[in-house]
C-alpha cells in the first residue's frame, strides 16, 4: 500500500527499508521468544504439548509469570494474540484481492478493450469468490494435517524467486525482462522440486504424510539452495540476454522508473 502511495521512487525505497527493518526485527523478537521458552519450560515440554511449538509463547508467558495469570497478563497476551489473528486476516485477504485484480485486469480486461470500470469491477468480485471459496474448502479439508509445509513452501516460494525479482528490479537498473523470467521460473522451480524432499512433507511425526518417508533432501526448508539460485538465474538471465538488451531495458526503467514504483509519472525528465 506505502509503494501504491508515495511520490517518487526515493520514497518507496526508503519505505521499503522501514519496512524490512520492521519485518527484521519482528522475526528476531519471535525468535527470542522461542529460545526463551525452550530455556524456561525445556524442549522435550513444548515438543511434547506441541510438536511443532506453537505453544511455545503461552508456555514461556506461564513460566514467566507463574500460573496465576493477571489483568496485565491477559492484556498482553489477548494484544499479541489479536495482532496475530488480524495479520493472518490481513495476508489472506491480500492474497485474494490480487489474485482477483490479476484475474479481472491482467488477464480478462486485456483481452476485452471494451470493458467498462464498472464490469471490470463486477469482474474482479466474481474472481474474488472463484478464488476464495476453493481456499475456504481446501482449508477445511486439510485442517487436521499438518500444514506447516504449505506455510514454509509459500515462503520459500517468495523468498527464492519473489524477493529476488524485488531485490533486482529494485537496485539493478539494468535488469532485464529475460533475467526476471529466469528469477521467477528458477526459483519456483528449485523449491517446487526440493521441498518434496524435505521431512515436512514425509519421514516425520509433524509432516504431512507421518506414514511415509520419502526423504532426500538434509534440510528442513529449500532456502539455502533456493534462494542463492534464484539470484544466480537472475542475473544469468540479464547477462544471457545481451549487453544492449541490458542498457535498453536500463533507459527504458529510467523513463518510467515513478509510474513503476510509485504509480505517478515524473514530470520534467
Amino acid at each position: 500500500m506505502r509503494m501504491y502511495t508515495a511520490s517518487s521512487a526515493r520514497q518507496v525505497r526508503r519505505s521499503m527499508s522501514w519496512a524490512v527493518s520492521g519485518v527484521a526485527l519482528f522475526v528476531l523478537v519471535v525468535t527470542v521468544v522461542g529460545f526463551g521458552a525452550t530455556a524456561l519450560v525445556g524442549r522435550a515440554v513444548v515438543a511434547g504439548i506441541d510438536p511443532q511449538g506453537n505453544t511455545a509463547y503461552l508456555l514461556g508467558s506461564q513460566a514467566a509469570f507463574g500460573a496465576r495469570v493477571s489483568t496485565a497478563e491477559t492484556l498482553l497476551f489477548t494484544t499479541v494474540t489479536t495482532a496475530v489473528f488480524l495479520t493472518l486476516l490481513a495476508s489472506v485477504a491480500g492474497m485474494i484481492l490480487a489474485c482477483a485484480n490479476s484475474l479481472a485486469h491482467d488477464v480478462f480486461a486485456t483481452r476485452v478493450r471494451e470493458m467498462s470500470p464498472r464490469r471490470e469491477m463486477t469482474l474482479a468480485r466474481v474472481s474474488a469468490l472463484a478464488v476464495g471459496v476453493p481456499a475456504i474448502v481446501l482449508a477445511t479439508m486439510v485442517q487436521h494435517r499438518s500444514l506447516q509445509p504449505l506455510v514454509t513452501l509459500s515462503f520459500c516460494l517468495g523468498a527464492s524467486a519473489l524477493a529476488p525479482a524485488l531485490v533486482y528490479g529494485l537496485f539493478w537498473r539494468r535488469y532485464t525482462r529475460t533475467g526476471l523470467l529466469a528469477t521467477l521460473i528458477g526459483g519456483s522451480l528449485a523449491v517446487v522440486v526440493l521441498m518434496p524432499g524435505t521431512n515436512l512433507v514425509s519421514g516425520s511425526p509433524v509432516s504431512a504424510f507421518p506414514d511415509a518417508d520419502f526423504t532426500w533432501f538434509p534440510f528442513t526448508t529449500t532456502g539455502l539452495v533456493s534462494i542463492p539460485l534464484g539470484f544466480a538465474c537472475g542475473w544469468l538471465g540479464t547477462v544471457l540476454s545481451g549487453r544492449g538488451r541490458a542498457e535498453e531495458q536500463r533507459r527504458q526503467y529510467e523513463a518510467v522508473e515513478g509510474w513503476i514504483l510509485a504509480g505517478a509519472v515524473r514530470r520534467g525528465g
